[in-house]
């Protein structure tokens, strides 16, 4: 009896400390990659939702660029001559007048438009309306109080990864505008300025952020004849 006893108690003794150490290192393998795919799966999940929402805006962006530059226009002078429709051209800033009919009549009211980044890297709208004397327009300085202004979209990424500044612009001939090292225009180019490119990285401030949007697109000054060239700003 008593060396039944033994055999029955050595049968519920449990489990030697390497089997112990060995068990629990199994488990904590096995509980480290189920907790890596949860994270990575949560992180896809967000990257994919930001990525979405990125793409939404930067279409919004340049849907917003794109109706008014193909609405750039010459700005006709009483003298007979007329403005270069693109007033002031940088990397980062773009300025031209544009006939837009705003307001739902059959009379389409030209406007000065600038498209711009500022300090938080957002894309920012500004538009000053026209005085007319005798059925020619001026407008203000750029420099002072827009009469609409807003943020459209951001914070893009410029240059983007592909190191292209936010605006390139093209010449009848389908090539870059010639510029200083600086990128801005001179002013005796801004008559040869037929198109201009957008490159657009949204998201983020830094460049090739992996949820950035990237887009690209050439917009063409349609109203204004290739081939040709106007006066300078004056």
């Amino acid at each position: 009896m008593t060396r039944f006893l033994r055999r029955l108690h050595r049968g519920q003794s449990g489990i030697s400390l390497s089997e112990l150490l060995v068990s629990m290192s199994v488990a904590s393998i096995i509980i480290i990659a189920v907790g890596g795919f949860f994270v990575a799966t949560l992180r896809a999940g967000s990257t994919n939702s930001t990525s979405d929402q990125n793409s939404r805006v930067a279409s919004s962006v340049m849907n917003s660029v794109t109706r008014y530059v193909h609405a750039a226009s010459l700005l006709p002078k009483a003298d007979g001559s007329s403005v270069p429709a693109v007033v002031e051209a940088t990397p980062t800033k773009l300025t031209f007048t544009a006939f837009i009919n705003l307001d739902g009549n059959t009379t389409d009211k030209p406007v000065l438009v600038r498209y711009s980044i500022n300090s938080a890297q957002r894309i920012v709208f500004d538009q000053w309306d026209g005085t007319a004397t005798n059925g020619f327009y001026s407008f203000p300085a750029p420099t002072q109080t827009p009469t609409r202004s807003l943020v459209v979209g951001g914070p893009i990424a410029s240059p983007t990864s592909d190191g292209d500044a936010l605006f390139t612009y093209l010449g009848a001939d389908g090539k870059a505008v010639a510029t200083p090292a600086s990128g801005i225009v001179p002013a005796t180019g801004l008559g040869t300025i037929r198109a201009v490119q957008v490159n657009l990285e949204l998201g983020s401030t830094t460049a090739g952020k992996p949820a950035n949007t990237h887009l690209q697109n050439t917009l063409y000054l349609f109203n204004v004849v290739y081939g040709t060239s106007v006066g300078t700003t004056p």
